[in-house]
Order: C-alpha cells, then sequence, then structure tokens
C-alpha cells in the first residue's frame, strides 16, 4: 500500500509538472526573461527526475522491504542518480545563460504575478512530496521533494530578479539565473553525497536536512585553503579567454560599457566575469527579413498586394549591436517605405511585367540610404518582390487585361518579325532590279554607240566611193537573193518572143527574162 502511495504520489506531482513547465515556459516567451528560462528547463527536468523515482519504486517492489531496516538500495541508487542529474542541469544552465544574450525584458509586472505563481505551486508540491516520503520511509520521494523545494527557491530568486528589472536593475535578471543555477548544483550535490553515505551504511539517506555540504566543507577546507582556492582562482582567471572567430566581430564591455567595439579575430583576454563581458556578432552571416503583405497605389492610381525579402549582412558590428533595437522591424520598414515610393512612380501594368528589376534596384538603394542615415551598422544585399498582385477582388479583370497585353505583344512581336524579315528582302530585290537594269542601260548603250561608230564608218566610206558601194552593195544582194530563186541566162541575141522555152512550162508568163549587164 505505501509503494501505491509513492507512486500516486509521483504520478499527481508529474501532472501538476507539466502545467508548472508550460506557466514558466509562457512566462518566459511572454517577457523574454533568461532567468524565467532556466527555471523552465529545472523544472522541465523534474519530470526526468520524478519519472526516474517513479521506475525506481517500481523496481523495488521486487526486493525485500524488510531487509535492511526497509530501506530498498534501488531507491538509493535512484537518488544517486537524481542527484547526477540535477548537477548535469545547472552544468547546461550555466552554459545557456552565459553564451546567450540578455534581450530586452517586456510585460515584467505581469510575468511577475505569474512566477509568484509557480512559487505557490513549487512550495505545495515539494511539500505534498516530502510529506508522503516520510510517512512512506522513502529516500528517493524525499529527494524528489528536495528537488521540489530547490525549484520554489529558483522561482522566489527569479521573482527578485524581474523586480529589479521593474525599478532599473537591468543585469538582475541574469544574476537571478546564475544564482538559480548555484541552487540547482547546490542540490545536486547534498543529493549525491547522501545517496553515496546511505549505500556505503544501508540506511536512510540524510539528503533533507543540509548538514552533507557544511560537514565536507569544515574537513576539505584546509585542502581547499592550500591548493582549491589558486585552483579556483586559476580557473576563474583562465574563463577571461575568449575566441573571436573568422567571421565574427567582438565587443569587450566592462560593467556593461562597450570598451573595445571592433575586436579581431583570434585569441584574446579580458576580465572574467563579472567585470567583463563580450558579445560576438557574426558579420559574415547573411541574414533575411520579410516585409508584410500590405496594399500600394501605383502611380496610375490602382491598389496592389505588394511584399519583399530583403538580405542583409552586417557591416558595423556595434552599431548593428547597439545602435538600434529589433534590426529586422526597423529594416523592414525601410524597405517597405521605399519600396511604397518606388510603386507610386510606375502604372500598375509596368509593375506587375517588366519594371520589377527597376523597383527592386531602387528600393534597395533607398532603404539602404535611409539605414545609413540612422547609422545601423547593415548592408543590404538584394531586395526581391515576393508578390506583386493586385487584390483578389479585382484579380480576374486583371488576368484579363494582362492577357490582352501578353496577346498585344504578341501581336507587334509577330508585325515586328515580319517587317524585319519582308524589309531586307525587298531590298535585295530593288537591289538586284536596279542593277539588272543599270547593267541592260550599259548594254544599250554600248552596243547602240558600237552600231553608230559602224554606221559612220560605212557611211564615210560610201560616201569616198559611191559607185564603187553601190556596185558591191549591188552584188552582195544578188548573192543573197539569186540562190534562192530559179535563174535562166539567155543570150541577148536570142529572140525570146519567137523562142519555144518549154522547159519553162508556162511559168515566165509572158515575161522576159533578161540578163542584163550592169552599167
Amino acid at each position: 500500500m505505501q509503494s501505491n502511495r509513492k507512486e500516486r504520489t509521483l504520478i499527481v506531482t508529474i501532472a501538476v509538472n507539466f502545467v508548472l513547465i508550460l506557466l514558466k515556459f509562457g512566462l518566459a516567451w511572454f517577457s523574454g526573461s533568461l532567468a524565467l528560462k532556466a527555471g523552465a528547463w529545472h523544472s522541465f527536468s523534474d519530470i526526468f527526475v520524478s519519472g526516474i523515482v517513479l521506475a525506481g519504486l517500481i523496481l523495488s517492489r521486487r526486493e525485500d522491504l524488510q531487509r535492511q531496516h526497509g530501506i530498498s538500495r534501488i531507491e538509493n541508487a535512484v537518488a544517486l542518480i537524481v542527484g547526477l542529474f540535477i548537477l548535469y542541469v545547472g552544468v547546461e544552465i550555466f552554459v545557456e545563460v552565459v553564451r546567450g544574450d540578455q534581450p530586452p525584458l517586456t510585460n515584467v509586472p505581469v510575468v511577475i504575478a505569474g512566477a509568484v505563481l509557480t512559487i505557490i505551486i513549487s512550495f505545495f508540491m515539494a511539500r505534498y512530496k516530502m510529506y508522503v516520503g516520510r510517512e512512506t520511509n522513502s529516500p528517493s520521494l524525499i529527494a524528489d521533494g528536495f528537488h521540489s523545494r530547490l525549484d520554489m527557491y529558483s522561482s522566489i530568486v527569479v521573482v527578485a530578479g524581474l523586480a529589479g528589472y521593474q525599478i532599473g536593475l537591468f543585469n538582475m535578471d541574469r544574476v537571478a539565473a546564475v544564482v538559480v543555477v548555484a541552487l540547482v548544483v547546490w542540490a545536486g550535490l547534498e543529493i549525491i553525497l547522501g545517496a553515496l553515505r546511505a549505500l556505503r551504511s544501508g540506511r536512510l539517506a540524510q539528503v533533507l536536512h543540509d548538514k552533507h555540504l557544511p560537514g565536507r566543507a569544515d574537513k576539505w577546507m584546509p585542502y581547499l585553503r592550500k591548493a582549491g582556492l589558486p585552483f579556483l582562482l586559476i580557473a576563474w582567471l583562465s574563463s577571461g579567454l575568449y575566441t573571436v572567430q573568422w567571421n565574427q566581430t567582438g565587443i569587450e564591455k566592462r560593467f556593461g560599457k562597450p570598451v573595445e567595439t571592433d575586436v579581431s579575430p583570434g585569441l584574446h583576454f579580458r576580465l572574467p566575469w563579472p567585470f567583463s563581458t563580450v558579445d560576438l556578432v557574426d558579420v559574415e552571416k547573411v541574414r533575411s527579413v520579410n516585409t508584410p503583405e500590405s496594399l500600394m497605389l501605383t502611380g496610375d492610381e490602382n491598389l496592389i498586394e505588394v511584399s519583399a525579402t530583403a538580405h542583409y549582412a552586417v557591416s558595423n558590428a556595434f552599431n548593428y549591436a547597439y545602435g538600434i533595437s529589433a534590426p529586422d522591424k526597423i529594416i523592414a520598414l525601410a524597405v517597405e517605405s521605399a519600396l511604397r515610393q518606388n510603386i507610386s512612380r510606375q502604372p500598375v501594368d509596368t509593375v506587375l511585367t517588366n519594371a520589377k528589376d527597376e523597383i527592386q534596384q531602387n528600393t534597395a538603394t533607398e532603404a539602404q540610404t535611409v539605414l545609413n542615415e540612422i547609422g545601423a551598422g547593415i548592408r543590404l544585399l538584394t531586395v526581391q518582390l515576393t508578390k506583386a498582385s493586385p487584390p483578389i477582388e479585382v484579380l480576374p479583370a486583371f488576368k484579363d487585361v494582362a492577357s490582352a497585353k501578353e496577346d498585344q505583344m504578341t501581336y507587334l512581336n509577330e508585325a515586328y518579325a515580319y517587317q524585319n524579315e519582308i524589309i531586307p528582302e525587298s531590298r535585295g530585290q530593288a537591289a538586284e532590279i536596279i542593277a539588272a537594269a543599270e547593267a541592260y542601260r550599259e548594254d544599250k548603250i554600248s552596243s547602240s554607240r558600237g552600231e553608230a561608230n559602224a554606221f559612220t564608218n560605212r557611211l564615210s566610206a560610201f560616201n569616198q566611193s559611191r559607185d564603187i558601194t553601190k556596185t558591191r552593195l549591188y552584188i552582195e544582194t544578188m548573192e543573197r537573193v539569186l540562190p534562192k530563186v530559179e535563174k535562166m541566162i539567155i543570150d541577148k541575141r536570142i529572140d525570146v518572143q519567137s523562142t519555144d522555152l518549154w522547159m519553162l512550162n508556162g511559168r515566165l508568163s509572158g515575161q522576159l527574162l533578161k540578163e542584163e549587164t550592169p552599167k
């Protein structure tokens, strides 16, 4: 029955822990508090701790609970595991606090009220676990209750840190986170020492009375003075060494005031925490920010929905880290403002078609000018329009207009193509005709001149020997004509009328052919 009671107690506390975790994470997100985040992770570890304890209780059923004065060796071993886990969680939280950036806290009064509620929940949960642990003589349940009580202490420290931040002590949240880590480590060491002693002696682990660490401290103090303290001093001084990577720029602060704003890559030394801290800014990383979708008025008084994505890098680490707050929001506002100005200079058709490149380049230039004026330490790389479309209510009409514009451009391109094809072809044909005509003209002129010259030469020769020429022409003509006709040569002494020329077969028809001798 006692075992069942312990198990029921753990199941109830695990359920309450879930509520506590959600509450702390919600408050941490709502405020940005590192201490609340550390406390939330500590409460998150409670679930694993309670789960381990619950598993140990289930396994302990198989042992003889009357042996060794009713104390289960498995429960003591589980208590040791719980202590080691708590110690590990403390180290993890400390690393997170040291490496994390301190964001500005928001909604602090509301968050303080929620943190007070976590104190109340942790208090009653711890009392409940420890009460059932004493009643059932369970060291593991008592250890888990001690861990929940430590969670209550950490919640008190968180409230103190938030209250200090509210009155102007802005580093109190980080200090509270460190105190929470110290409480976690203290609880882990107490549980580990108590569990080890119980396993060695076979008795109940004394983890509730906080006697192990003070007793051990008195015993170890001479050794700590001789070796421990110098070692801790050396370890503390060595924590001042830090490395700036090739893609980073360091900003060293002393008591919160920047003293070195451009620490180059390499190994450096600063005064250890809490005197000095270093912020590392990645100046090579390409970051991006999106502008929200918004309605913008074009140059021809049309409304379109526009959004853009800006890619940027850090050009001045100090200005980026301390010159502005919420850099992504500032960049988005600068880009959106420049984008509105450029959209207002263009008609809607060009914005939706062929003016996007021009708008993107002009927007990047104008937004960069604004960021330079406010000293943002940011270099815009590109601005890309991710959306430029008409409102959904008039989208079909815009699509029709865009289709008509595309058809117009298609027809114009086809006409220009035909023009570019037919004009050179026509010019070639015209040049060919002109060349042929000029060749024909030159041929005719040359041949006419040749014929005229030949005729002139003949005329000159004719005028010099007219009779000879006439005779020659006559002879040449006869030579061309006579071979084609039938001829009969009759001596002039013969009387044709009295002669029967039967061989003519009447073809003369009474006509006489007479050979005349040229005179």
